[in-house]
């Protein structure tokens, strides 16, 4: 018997409480009621063969308090005339509250209905679509509607977060209630204030104007000739991403290693120096306008990511070679082969021909399944030969 019992009912309501619609009538007074429920009742068959607990499901609707039952006649063939419920419909919105036990919610949101009133009843018309999403944040509502007043009368305020100075307010609650603020700020402020270039939680800072911390690039002088200090030949400098703009070393070769041991290894090299890579955070990059001027080289992994993290240097730096991420190397070292945790499955759009083929034959398993080549398996002499012929080319 699948027939509609109390407890369905109760869910039937659940979902409209979760949904966000009946929390939201509370404030903005929708006239929802008289509310009809879904109710499944017997078949003629059911009455015919299973009476007593017709009888008996009737019984318990009839028992139910806060809803009123709409009866109607079933003249049946064997049984004779059956009332029986045909819907249930509830009045009131009080009736939810009880049938749900939601009177202490229902008084919680109404209070915050009147403290955002009272505070920032530029939020009402958010709070009237987000009742639930508030109640979440209750027992933080007061300090999130006064970082929105705040934010409202400083638009895109250039500062840290650390920065900001309210009571009870601190760079961790900001950081901790970046989602709702974010959804907060998006009603209170005016469309230029937003940098909509911007999005995700982890670029809540430059979409609503706070500074942000300065990327920064950490690289080695390969060449002693290049050295900023006088007194050491080789150093290892670490730059916020204006001031490594700002150098001037147009011309020379640029070597970028995802592996810290392989960075920290590289030979000397005249006119040269390496980079650090570390990932997919090219944007550092961007700004060093002198780097297109520059030979470009780019070793990283023999996976798929490694191809990836390649493709998305050549979206800033197109001109960017590879090196030691090719059939010969792969094959060379197939006693160190390990495996990829999560290979990418997409294609890429800036391989050359040759890197393309390794891409393929990575993502096919056509070697090994999910195989991987990590650069620090690879020894320093073939590095040597390969810095070696372009010295000499």
């Amino acid at each position: 018997m699948n027939w509609t019992s109390p407890a369905d009912l109760k869910k039937q309501l659940e979902r409209l409480w979760k949904k966000g619609t009946l929390p939201n009538a509370l404030i903005t007074k929708t006239c929802l009621f008289p509310l009809t429920l879904t109710l499944r009742t017997p078949s003629a068959s059911d009455i015919t063969q299973r009476l007593h607990a017709v009888r008996d499901w009737t019984e318990t609707l009839n028992a139910m308090r806060h809803i009123r039952l709409i009866r109607h006649t079933v003249n049946n063939r064997v049984q004779g005339t059956q009332t029986i419920p045909h819907k249930v419909v509830i009045e009131t919105l009080d009736d939810v509250l009880t049938l749900l036990g939601k009177h202490n919610t229902a008084h919680q949101i109404l209070a915050l209905h009147a403290m955002t009133l009272e505070k920032a009843p530029f939020l009402l018309p958010w709070l009237a679509q987000n009742a639930l999403t508030a109640h979440r944040h209750a027992t933080e509502w007061e300090r999130l509607l006064t970082l929105a007043v705040w934010m409202r009368d400083n638009p895109a305020p250039g500062i840290y977060l650390r920065q900001v100075d309210l009571p009870g307010i601190h760079t961790k609650f900001i950081e901790r209630n970046r989602t709702i603020l974010s959804q907060l700020f998006q009603h209170t402020l005016p469309e230029q204030s937003v940098n909509r270039a911007c999005s995700g939680m982890d670029q809540f800072e430059p979409r609503y104007g706070f500074r942000t911390k300065p990327l920064r690039i950490r690289f080695r002088v390969l060449d002693a000739a290049l050295s900023p200090f006088p007194t050491i030949a080789h150093p290892d400098i670490t730059l916020d991403s204006e001031s490594f703009a700002a150098l001037s070393l147009m011309g020379c070769r640029i070597f970028i290693v995802e592996n810290e041991s392989c960075f920290l290894a590289f030979p000397y090299l005249e006119n040269a120096l390496v980079i650090f890579g570390a990932g997919y955070c090219w944007d550092v990059l961007k700004p060093a306008h002198w780097l297109q001027k520059c030979s470009i080289y780019y070793w990283g992994d023999i996976d798929t990511h490694g191809f990836r993290i390649l493709d998305h240097l050549r979206a800033i730096l197109p001109r960017t070679h590879s090196f030691l991420m090719d059939e010969p190397t792969l094959l060379a070292y197939s006693a160190f082969w390990d495996k990829e945790p999560a290979p990418v499955r997409h294609p890429l759009s800036r391989l050359t021909p040759s890197e393309q083929s390794v891409f393929t034959a990575l993502q096919t398993d056509l070697f090994s399944q999910n195989l991987r080549l990590e650069q620090e398996r690879i020894h320093f002499s073939d590095l040597r030969k390969v810095l070696d012929s372009l010295v000499q080319s």
